[in-house]
């Protein structure tokens, strides 16, 4: 029999007592290994991930819930792409939702000058962000870099991330997300400028 350690689960508290150990100076990275905290235990024939917590069940149920009700209000049309993109405001700038179906979405993110998102994770859902303009300060789990016009990046899912705009001009970004579930519900936030809720 194998007895489970309970403080292998991750919590809020202990990612941000991670985070604060850390010496973030000038270019800011985070330390934070993601496979070390969701190792899977074991094999399950479920349609659920076999690595999920009881908090990422809790997360995904939400999820899912939020999918169905986008579904049966026919926001997954077959022609959503010849739809007029609604602008999603934020305090860190915009976002317009370009194109999306059951397990995709497609996204122009465009970030004022002098702004950053939070620093964040997805249990459910992987991205990938392209940038078109602009200069990005990116953070992706343990690294950080710039991607200029044409660079782009991976981001897995269960992967703490940022992206900043230190430049004097908007920068505009490409993020693809794929996954089992592509709802706004699924956002882990372990640190924000603008202190919001950690699940949005």
């Amino acid at each position: 029999m194998v007895r489970k350690n309970r403080n292998a689960i991750p919590t809020k508290r202990n990612l941000k007592k991670q985070r604060d150990q850390n010496n973030f100076n000038g270019t800011k990275t985070i330390h934070f290994l993601s496979n070390s905290f969701f190792l899977p235990e074991e094999q399950s024939t479920s349609t659920n991930p076999f690595y999920l917590k009881e908090n990422e069940k809790s997360n995904l149920s939400v999820c899912l819930e939020n999918e169905v009700n986008l579904r049966n209000k026919n926001e997954f049309p077959e022609d959503s792409a010849q739809k007029e993109p609604t602008q999603i405001e934020k305090p860190w700038g915009y976002y317009v939702i370009i194109d999306q179906g059951p397990h995709y979405k497609v996204k122009k993110i465009v970030v004022y000058p002098g702004y950053r998102l939070s620093l964040q994770m997805h249990y459910h859902r992987n991205e990938y962000w392209l940038v078109v303009k602009g200069e990005a300060l990116v953070t992706v789990g343990e690294q950080t870099f710039f991607l200029d016009p044409n660079q782009s990046t991976y981001i897995p899912m269960q992967t703490f991330h940022r992206v900043e705009n230190r430049s004097n001009e908007p920068l505009e970004i490409i993020e693809v997300q794929n996954g089992n579930c592509i709802s706004e519900e699924d956002i882990i936030r372990i640190e924000d400028d603008f202190n919001r809720s950690e699940i949005i």
